[in-house]
C-alpha cells in the first residue's frame, strides 16, 4: 500500500516533531518475590505472575526475550469513563453474619478521553508484536465504543493483512435494566484476532456438538464433529445448548456462578479456553497483560500453557495468586522494581503528594514541629518517597508529641528502614503516645481509591498492623506456628463492614519462608470454601522466618519472625 492509500488513526501525541513518538524503556527489571508451588521442570517456560505497571513489565519482557510469546489475549479497560470496584463476601450466611464489602478497584478514566486511552493503549500493543513469537496471535477483547478505533491502531502496528477475525461475543440473556433502553439492547463485545504472520500460525480448529433438534435431510449420520464455530459466539443453537461451565453467557450475569472472584471486569473460563486451546498448543506461552483476576493463567495452566499475567491492581494480583495457588499450579510472583514508582511520581509535586497523603488521614496543613499535620490531638507525620522511616524518626515523633500533648502520632509513610520497623511502633511503651505506622499502597496513585480517604475507610494506604504468633514445640523435629491476631490501633478506620470483625475474617492468606530464602516459602495458606487454617506445622528450627500476611483488603503485611519455643 503506497503511503496516498495510507488510511491512518491520528491522536495528539503521536507524533512528536513529525516523528512517530518512538518507544521509550524506562529499564525496569522484574523482581522475584515468591516462588509459589511445583518447580518447573529444566527446559521449560516458567509461569509468571507480575505484579506493577504492564508497560514497564512489557518492556522488561521484550528486552530480556522478545518473540518468546505465542498467543497474547488482553482485555483492556474500554475508556468508559467509569470507576469499578472489587466485591467481598464475608462472614457466613448460614449463621447470618455475612455482609458484602465494596472496595475501589480501578479507574477506566484517561485524560484527553479516547486520546488519552489509545496514548495508553499504543505503545503497549506495539510491545506486545515485539513480544509475539513468528506464529503467534493476539486476541484484543473491547466493546463498540472504542472498538474501531483500536481496530485501526492494530491495522497499523501490525498490518492489515494479519486481521484474522472480528469476533462478536453475545454476552448472554437480557433482562431487567438493561431491556429499558429507548435504543436496540447492546448485548455484545468484540475481540480482534491478530496474527503475526497471516500465512503461518498456529490454529487448531474446533466444534461445538450438534444441537438436540439437529438432523440430516437423509437421517445419516453427521460427517463433521459438531457445528463449526463461527466469528459469532453464544449465539448459534449449538452454543445455546452449552451449559454449566462451557457455557459461554458471561459471569457477570450469573448471578449463581461459582467461578466469581468480586473482581469486576472478570471473564469466563469458558471464554479462555475457547480461545487458549484454538491459538496455541500445550506447551506454548499464553500472555495476558491485563489480567484482572488471572483467569487466563488459570486456564492455561489447566490446558498445558505456561503463563505470563500482569496485572497493577495489588488485589487482582492477590487473587490471581489465591486462585493458582488453589489450582495447585506452580509459579513465580514478580514485581517490577523501583523504576515504577518513579514513573508514578514525574509530574506529581511533592506538595501534591502530601497533600493526597494528608487527606487520607483527615487532616490540615499545620506545622507543629516535626509534624506536617493534625487532626484533634492526633499529630500526622508523612515519610516521603526515598526516606525511610527509621527507629530514631519514631523516637523523635513521640518526643514531640509529648511536648506538644498529642495523644497519638499517625506516621503514613512509603518505607521503612528494617522489616519489623512498623510493628516495633505499634508495640511503643504504653505510656507513649499512641503511635500508628501506615503504609503508603499503589492505590494512592488511583484516583477513584484514595477518593476515601483511610479515616473513612479507604485503602488507598492502610495501617501496619502487629502480627502476633505462637511457637509451640511438637518434637524434636516439629513446631507449629499459629496465626493468633492481626492487631490494629485504628479499627475504626476499616471499611465499615469489617470494623466489627474478629481479625481471622479479615485475612485471605498467610504464609512462612526461611529469612535466608524469603522468595520461597515453606508454608502457604489461603481461604478456600472449608475457610483457612491458622495453624502452621513446620521443622523446628531457630532461624529468622518472613512472615507474610494477605488482607481481604488487598494488603499484604511482612514481618521478621524470631521463632521462641515454649
Amino acid at each position: 500500500m503506497g503511503d496516498d492509500d495510507r488510511v491512518e488513526l491520528c491522536w495528539p501525541g503521536k507524533y512528536v516533531d513529525g516523528v512517530r513518538a518512538p518507544l521509550v524503556d524506562h529499564g525496569a527489571e522484574l523482581i522475584e518475590r515468591e516462588r509459589l508451588g511445583a518447580a518447573t521442570p529444566p527446559g521449560t517456560p516458567a509461569n509468571r505472575l507480575i505484579r506493577g505497571d504492564n508497560l514497564l513489565a512489557l518492556e522488561a519482557l521484550v528486552r530480556r526475550a522478545p518473540h518468546s510469546v505465542d498467543l497474547v489475549y488482553i482485555d483492556p479497560p474500554f475508556a468508559t469513563g467509569n470507576r469499578f470496584a472489587l466485591l467481598r463476601r464475608i462472614g457466613d450466611k448460614r449463621e447470618g453474619t455475612d455482609a458484602q464489602l465494596r472496595l475501589p478497584a480501578f479507574d477506566d478514566a484517561w485524560d484527553g478521553g479516547l486520546a488519552g486511552f489509545l496514548r495508553m493503549l499504543d505503545p503497549r500493543l506495539r510491545l506486545i508484536h515485539q513480544l509475539l513469537s513468528p506464529t503467534g496471535s493476539l486476541y484484543v477483547h473491547v466493546d463498540p465504543t472504542v472498538g474501531h478505533a483500536v481496530k485501526l491502531l492494530l491495522d497499523e502496528i501490525f498490518g492489515p493483512g494479519c486481521f484474522q477475525r472480528e469476533i462478536v461475543w453475545r454476552i448472554g440473556w437480557i433482562s431487567g435494566f438493561k431491556t429499558t433502553a429507548r435504543n436496540w439492547i447492546r448485548n455484545h463485545d468484540l475481540i480482534f484476532f491478530y496474527t503475526k504472520d497471516p500465512r503461518e500460525f498456529t490454529f487448531n480448529k474446533t466444534w461445538v456438538p450438534h444441537p438436540s433438534s439437529y438432523e440430516r435431510r437423509a437421517g445419516t449420520a453427521a460427517k463433521a464433529p459438531g457445528v463449526a464455530i463461527e466469528d459469532v459466539w453464544n449465539a448459534g443453537a449449538g452454543e445455546l445448548e452449552l451449559s454449566g461451565r462451557e457455557s459461554l453467557d458471561s459471569i457477570q450475569i450469573k448471578s449463581f456462578s461459582r467461578e466469581k472472584t468480586g473482581w469486576a471486569t472478570q471473564k469466563n473460563e469458558s471464554l479462555l479456553r475457547r480461545i487458549i486451546a484454538a491459538s496455541s498448543d500445550p506447551g506454548d506461552v499464553v500472555a495476558d497483560l491485563f489480567a484482572g483476576s488471572g483467569t487466563t493463567g488459570v486456564v492455561a495452566a489447566a490446558l498445558g500453557r505456561a503463563f505470563v499475567v500482569c496485572d497493577h491492581a495489588d488485589a487482582a494480583v492477590q487473587i490471581a495468586r489465591n486462585r493458582l495457588i488453589d489450582a495447585e499450579v506452580g509459579f513465580e510472583l514478580l514485581e517490577v522494581d523501583h523504576r515504577e514508582r518513579e514513573l508514578k511520581l514525574q509530574g506529581v509535586a511533592p506538595a501534591q503528594l502530601q497533600a493526597w497523603m494528608l487527606d487520607q488521614l483527615g487532616g490540615e496543613l499545620v506545622e507543629l514541629g516535626p509534624f506536617m499535620g493534625r487532626r484533634g490531638d492526633v499529630g500526622l507525620a508523612l515519610g516521603m518517597p526515598g526516606e525511610p522511616v527509621t527507629a530514631a524518626r519514631i523516637e523523635q515523633l513521640v518526643i514531640a508529641a509529648r511536648e506538644h500533648q498529642l495523644g497519638a502520632v499517625e506516621l503514613v509513610a512509603f518505607e521503612w528502614a528494617g522489616p519489623d520497623l512498623a510493628g516495633e511502633a505499634a508495640t511503643a511503651d504504653p505510656g507513649d503516645p499512641l503511635l500508628v505506622p501506615i503504609q503508603v499502597g499503589r492505590g494512592l496513585f488511583e484516583p477513584s481509591v484514595r477518593a476515601t480517604a483511610w479515616i473513612d475507610g479507604g485503602v488507598a494506604v492502610c495501617e501496619r498492623p502487629e502480627l502476633v504468633v505462637e511457637v509451640a514445640e511438637l518434637d524434636d523435629a516439629r513446631m507449629t506456628i499459629e496465626l493468633v491476631d492481626v492487631r490494629l490501633r485504628r479499627p475504626q478506620h476499616l471499611p465499615d463492614a469489617l470494623r466489627s470483625r474478629g481479625f481471622a475474617e479479615r485475612v485471605l492468606g498467610w504464609s512462612l519462608a526461611d529469612a535466608a530464602t524469603p522468595t520461597q516459602p515453606m508454608f502457604v495458606a489461603v481461604r478456600g470454601r472449608g475457610g483457612l487454617s491458622l495453624i502452621a506445622e513446620l521443622p523446628r528450627t531457630r532461624a529468622a522466618l518472613i512472615l507474610a500476611v494477605e488482607d481481604i483488603c488487598g494488603h499484604r503485611h511482612v514481618r521478621l519472625l524470631e521463632p521462641r519455643l515454649r
